[in-house]
């Protein structure tokens, strides 16, 4: 018999759970998130001075992806 690896996304409901973002950025611990909490939470790392490599670590995710977050946060942060 064969693990089946963790999935941690899960469908964006239009939801957004401040907790699991929290316990996402602070990387306590392993949490499923939607794509807007994924984004929430990477721009949580990023603000406190964090790394892409910090979002990759905390988030589960891949190294492109979180690069892909990181650019994603700054742009929207210069909009605004």
């Amino acid at each position: 018999m064969t693990a089946q690896p963790i999935t941690l996304t899960l469908p964006d409901d239009g939801i957004i759970d401040p907790v699991a973002v929290e316990i996402a950025a602070a990387g306590t611990r392993p949490v499923a998130l939607t794509p807007a909490e994924r984004h929430l939470a990477a721009a949580r790392i990023l603000a406190s001075g964090g790394t892409p490599h910090q979002v990759s670590a905390r988030l589960h995710i891949s190294g492109a992806t979180a690069l892909a977050l990181a650019g994603r946060t700054r742009r929207q942060a210069a909009a605004s």
